[in-house]
């Protein structure tokens, strides 16, 4: 493999990223691709030497409503679309890029980027992976029907030869790496799109590690390892089934049971319990991910900014942290957590209902009812429980509709038919995806489109800029009059995702964007 090519300015992009959570590890994003080059072939690691062959069986919360990339919305989806389709750039678990199908890039200039594509991939169905690969997927993704919002700053794609491709922007872009190892940069066969029509969202065919050959809605999904996968070594298991299993407990009892090897997105009450288990291994590590209070400005009473500034100081993050995260978690204030490196200085949001009350006395505003959609999950059960208990003292009652997941997020974010919905953002690899999804009034994740000029202008600055310094202070910015004057959203806490696994299970390594990511798991026989 070639190293990665990286100018100076793009060397400051990435310099020191993530230290926080790993320390001593290299900040050199060249160190960084060659240290991954060297796992590929089987060479041992902490927990042995990978072994080919085998299957492991994972539960999994959710199923994915569409295998077409371009078309969800969900940051759940990921788990199950990486074995799928791999991505132009990789991500370490630090979130710092790494060679993915392109194995190297250069900066020609700010708004030009040259990537030079692997030699000898296929997709599963047999049709090269190519630069005219590269270019249809970009500009599907870019396509009107697309839910991708990451490259829309990629104006043209310009096909050099069979393996070079330069991305030509409209602006600079310090996030155009690490969107290319999201959804816009998951890779599906020209052929099989052109070909399988509508078909193709549940037949999805990739170049990644694993192909889907059975699925059942909300049952199970079944992976088989790609023979022809371009990474040596890999993938080590010969089949990979994900159960569908919503209900925690039934995870937890599935994994203990023998039924399943790895169960997902354990919560901190029942972490507690398992480490008791001599049986089972716990991983898990803190993440860009939070709880989140979406709010849609154009329904009443979210058009009221009044409103959404007494929910900002009427809920007591510290008391749900403690009484239903067991003391697990961070109160956030802002889209990123402490010590992260995009998180802005001196942002933070006290509980102060009396200062709740006295804003919507000053509005004129009394007895308020807002109607709120939640998972129908317990964990989620009791988070939103407490939200309406805490909002009940300052004058808000608080209407809970409880939800599937795909469901919830449909009727929120799709027919927008509530005010507020009680939920997680997922995290996204660049803290720019994250500002611009969460603010911009055009955003999918915006449902009700509010924001200010002022607030759309610094989004726009920070993504040009490429010094990290530089970024973090206006990120702060942007936070500030986000969150703390505009109240586009309410941030709740930052909580680490935990994964469970039997002893037979290796090579699981949790990430800092705190999706799973299951294709590198290998099974002790």
């Amino acid at each position: 493999m070639k190293r990665t090519q990286l100018t100076f300015i793009t060397r400051l992009l990435f310099l020191l990223a993530f230290t926080f959570v790993i320390i001593g590890c290299s900040s050199n994003s060249d160190e960084k691709a060659s240290t991954a080059e060297k796992g590929n072939d089987g060479t041992k690691t902490e927990e042995g030497t990978p072994k080919k062959g085998g299957e492991a069986i994972f539960a999994y919360e959710t199923d994915v409503s569409n295998y077409d990339p371009t078309q969800g919305s969900a940051g759940s989806d990921h788990a199950l679309l990486w074995p799928v389709y791999d991505t132009l750039i990789k991500f370490t678990p630090e979130l710092e890029p790494e060679a993915g199908l392109a194995e190297s890039w250069d900066f020609l200039d700010d708004k030009t980027v040259e990537l030079k594509l692997r030699e000898g991939v296929t997709f599963h169905d047999g049709t090269p992976f190519n630069a005219e690969a590269v270019k249809f997927n970009i500009e599907r993704a870019n396509s009107e029907n697309s839910k991708v919002t990451d490259l829309k700053n990629i104006d043209s794609v310009e096909v050099v030869d069979e393996k070079t491709v330069k991305l030509h922007l409209s602006q600079p872009d310090s996030s155009i790496l690490l969107a290319l190892s999201d959804r816009g940069g998951m890779m599906v066969s020209p052929t099989a799109v052109k070909e399988k029509g509508e078909d193709f969202a549940q037949n999805p065919v990739g170049a990644g590690p694993y192909k889907m050959v059975k699925r059942v809605p909300n049952g199970e999904v079944v992976f088989e390892a790609y023979e022809d996968y371009w990474e040596e070594g890999k993938p080590y298991l010969d089949k990979m089934t994900v159960k569908i299993m919503a209900d925690e407990n039934t995870r937890i009892n599935a994994l203990k049971s023998g039924e399943v090897d790895y169960a997902d997105n354990i919560k901190p009450g029942n972490v507690q319990q398992l480490k008791n288990d001599s049986n089972i291994v716990l991983k898990d590590k803190t993440s860009v991910a939070f709880r989140i209070l979406y709010l849609n400005a154009e329904k009443e009473p979210m058009n009221n900014k009044a409103v959404r500034q007494a929910l900002l100081y009427g809920i007591n993050r510290d008391d749900i942290i403690q009484a239903i995260n067991f003391g697990s978690g961070e109160p956030a204030s802002q889209p990123f957590p402490s010590g992260y490196w995009a998180a802005g200085e001196n942002i933070k949001v006290d509980y102060d209902p009396e200062k709740a009350k006295q804003i919507l006395k000053d509005a004129g505003l009394e007895d308020i009812t807002i109607k709120m959609n939640h998972y129908s999950t317990a964990y989620e059960q009791r988070i939103a429980e407490a939200i309406k208990s805490q909002l009940a003292e300052i004058g808000i009652n608080v209407d809970l509709q409880a939800m599937e997941l795909q469901a919830a997020v449909s009727n929120y974010f799709n027919e927008k038919e509530v005010p507020m919905f009680l939920s997680s953002w997922t995290g996204r690899p660049d803290p720019q995806i994250t500002i611009k999804n969460l603010f911009a009034s055009d955003s999918f994740y915006n449902a009700g489109g509010h924001s200010t000029d002022e607030i759309e202008k610094l989004i726009s600055q920070a993504a040009g800029i490429y010094e990290q310094e530089e970024r973090a202070k206006l990120y702060g910015e942007i936070s500030q009059k986000a969150l703390l004057e505009e109240a586009i959203m309410i941030p709740l806490f930052f909580e680490p995702r935990t994964s469970a696994m039997n002893q037979s299970i290796k090579g699981f390594e949790p990430n800092l964007l705190g999706k799973p990511i299951l294709s590198t798991v290998w099974k002790e026989q």
